[in-house]
């Protein structure tokens, strides 16, 4: 994931372009820590990191590049995580949570875990950024255990390093009042008692500043605008295979075990069966290959195993065979595997319910 870049096309962080501007000006790094409140040893990280991104050799080289800028892409290079699977289906919830993001600023997505949500809000994010002249910056506070330290996750998302004398807030808003952005904040059902003061005040302090949320539970404030997320369906309007279902065969055939048309009814069975929660969907597709959809049907039951467990294997087939005992020892003996000097023969232990 990165922590944070500008629509530059070299991934220049916010921090690193206020720095390149100020070698634009001729200022010494005790002269740029100065104005921008950091340490020196901080603005030789920054001056390092740019001569690396920007392929120069020099501060020279450094300044003119902050006098003649590249032309930035068309473009918004984003700061978010890159999904290892492709996105399936949600088509209509992806049409609602972008209408509803462009008409409210504090847009919170809310759903029991593993339906789906961080999956549908990068996929949606990645689809509106272009609208946000400073693009669209995500910070995953899974983390962070601190009410108080989400200010300090969402600066280091920004690319803000510290600033003395001010707080990761004060940071936080002084970047952010005179940009149009989208914050995008997953996973934050857990500071639910510090985070809606902290939005309160980025948003009165930064007008263009759009917010989306992922939680499990809403914020309870009165600017928050609620997008439930249900589970995925297992049948489609028009009557034919719902998202569920769709999600499901994909995750099987990348498996290696592809399914049939035939297979349709019995896989909604099983989505059903799983609520329809979207991960819960990809980790039991993936064991197609192991139990086959007569294992998996079986292991509804025990959901919790059946989503959790090791490798299984298709009922009726035999264990794995057990080592033979060694000759001479009597079947049902227990012996200490590290017997000491003056221990008792092992003792026979008779099989249950045997006289």
């Amino acid at each position: 994931m990165s922590d944070g870049s500008v629509a530059s096309g070299t991934g220049v962080s916010a921090r690193e372009a206020e720095v390149l501007a100020a070698l634009g000006e001729h200022l010494t790094n005790a002269e740029i820590a100065a104005r921008l409140f950091i340490s020196v040893r901080t603005v030789e990280s920054h001056v390092s990191s740019l001569l690396r991104k920007l392929q120069v050799s020099d501060r020279r080289a450094l300044a003119a590049a902050a006098a003649n800028p590249r032309p930035a892409p068309s473009a918004v290079a984003l700061p978010l995580p890159s999904p290892l699977t492709s996105f399936v289906g949600r088509e209509a919830e992806r049409a609602e949570l972008a209408t509803a993001i462009a008409a409210h600023r504090l847009v919170t997505a809310v759903g029991p875990g593993g339906v789906g949500k961080t999956r549908l809000a990068l996929s949606v994010v990645t689809e509106v950024a272009g609208r946000y002249a400073d693009g669209a910056w995500y910070t995953d506070l899974v983390p962070v255990t601190d009410p108080a330290m989400v200010g300090s996750a969402i600066a280091a998302a920004l690319g803000l390093g510290e600033r003395q004398g001010r707080s990761s807030e004060d940071t936080v808003l002084g970047w952010l009042a005179p940009r149009e952005t989208l914050l995008v904040l997953d996973n934050c059902e857990h500071l639910l008692d510090g985070l809606p003061v902290l939005l309160e005040r980025l948003m009165a302090g930064s007008p263009r500043l759009s917010v989306l949320v992922t939680s499990r539970a809403r914020l309870l404030v009165p600017f928050e605008w609620v997008f439930p997320l249900p589970g995925l369906s297992t049948e489609a309007a028009d009557g034919g295979p719902g998202d569920a279902v769709e999600l499901f065969f994909t995750r099987a055939a990348a498996a290696g075990s592809p399914l049939g048309p035939g297979d349709t009814a019995r896989v909604a069975g099983i989505c059903r069966g799983l609520d329809g929660m979207a991960l819960a969907i990809e980790l039991t597709a993936a064991r197609v290959p192991s139990l086959g959809l007569d294992g998996i049907e079986t292991g509804l039951a025990d959901r919790m195993n059946l989503l959790t467990g090791g490798r299984g294997r298709r009922p009726g087939r035999a264990g794995p065979a057990r080592r033979p005992e060694p000759p001479g020892r009597p079947r049902g003996c227990v012996r200490d595997p590290l017997p000491r000097p003056g221990d008792h023969p092992p003792v026979r232990r008779e099989p249950a319910g045997r006289p």
